[in-house]
């Protein structure tokens, strides 16, 4: 018993001593790369809003070659054809259907937050 109560005592010890030391550094890696994450962040943004522009919606959903506009799916991020009710991939709601009590925009069934002024829904 003598044991095993030293060896828990041993345990919180040593976590008492290791965490701070963890955290710590945990936070000095994050500051320094926060920069380098934001650059990368833009230019991905970049390039995926370049290629969209280009009309590069292959494998999102519409070929190239389909001159429909396309509305995505909140749920799957599926480019479905703007005349749908409902995504053919997830089957989940395209229209917007839940008012903000606060500004009336209209949001996704589901959203927890308004797209327009953020509060609530």
């Amino acid at each position: 018993m003598t044991m095993y109560g030293y060896a828990g005592k041993m345990a919180r010890y040593q976590a008492a001593e290791i965490a701070p030391v963890q955290k710590d550094t945990f936070n000095y890696i994050a500051d320094g790369t926060k920069g380098g994450v934001k650059t990368v962040a833009n230019a991905a943004g970049e390039g995926l809003a370049t290629g969209f522009a280009a009309g590069g919606l292959a494998g999102a959903g519409l070929a190239e070659t389909d001159s429909r506009p396309g509305v995505r799916c909140h749920k799957c991020n599926f480019v479905e054809t703007s005349d749908a009710k409902f995504c053919s991939q997830c089957g989940g709601a395209m229209e917007k259907s839940k008012p903000c009590p606060q500004c009336d925009e209209l949001n996704d069934p589901d959203a927890k937050f308004c797209d327009n002024c953020g509060k609530t829904l």
